[in-house]
């Protein structure tokens, strides 16, 4: 997988995760989707970042996890 901004940039990288998360206000919203319009590889990693999220939903309520607490 090419290298993007976001192996670089932490606060980016923070932006992604709430922009996938449903986090962003819409003016941080907006932003990011037009950051993402302009850079072609992000825009790309992004997109597979959320199938990866769909997917792993999809999942998620299929897999027994013991509880932890004592």
């Amino acid at each position: 997988m090419d290298t993007t901004a976001f192996d670089r940039d932490t606060v980016l990288t923070d932006f992604l995760t709430d922009y996938l998360d449903g986090n962003l206000d819409s003016a941080e919203q907006s932003s990011f989707e037009e950051y993402l319009a302009q850079n072609e590889k992000e825009k790309v990693f992004a997109k597979k970042a959320r199938q990866g999220k769909k997917v792993l939903a999809q999942f998620s309520d299929k897999i027994e996890v013991p509880s932890v607490t004592a």
